[in-house]
């Protein structure tokens, strides 16, 4: 009976975290950065087989005039999902519905110097001005790992990209 009431709190815990990460980021600042980076999310080094990495310079998400092109918010966040599991989330965001929305992302994973790819994945949307991305993925023990995302807005004659680095997640 415990058992099930500890993966029920858990699953309760994802759908509760991906839905908190799904709601547009109110606190963010527009600026004129194309990059995005997000603080780190766990800074416990406990258990941790390499120093951690340096900051990433702080840059926000939110465009603040549609004279910066389609997209309007472009983020990517790791989320532990329990276990070794790492939940990767993506969201684009355009003003309006566009032809094509892609994402290109990554879980990358830092070895102490370098970051370097652990798991890739992409994926398309037609029509919209909204496109969410999933994956989950078993990582390794002791690494950080962040998410790099590339999101792509095309309205059938312009094409619009924003890069987005997420906070790093100790697993």
């Amino acid at each position: 009976m415990r058992k099930m009431k500890t993966k029920s709190a858990a699953s309760i815990l994802k759908i509760t975290l991906v839905a908190l990460f799904m709601v547009p980021t109110l606190l963010a600042i527009p600026t004129s950065e194309p990059a995005v980076a997000s603080p780190i999310i766990k800074v416990s080094s406990a258990g941790a087989l390499t120093a951690p990495p340096p900051p990433e310079p702080s840059i926000h998400s939110l465009a603040n005039t549609r004279e910066r092109g389609h997209i309007y918010q472009a983020v990517g966040a790791v989320i532990p999902g329990g276990g070794l599991s790492a939940i990767v989330n993506t969201k684009t965001t355009t003003y309006t519905a566009m032809k094509t929305l892609s994402v290109d992302y990554r879980l990358e994973r830092w070895t102490g110097t370098v970051w370097v790819t652990f798991k890739a994945n992409s994926n398309t949307a037609t029509n919209s001005n909204l496109l969410n991305a999933t994956s989950d993925w078993t990582v390794m023990p002791g690494y950080y790992y962040r998410v790099t995302s590339i999101h792509t807005a095309y309205d059938g004659s312009t094409t619009d990209t924003s890069k987005h680095v997420s906070g790093t997640v100790l697993f």
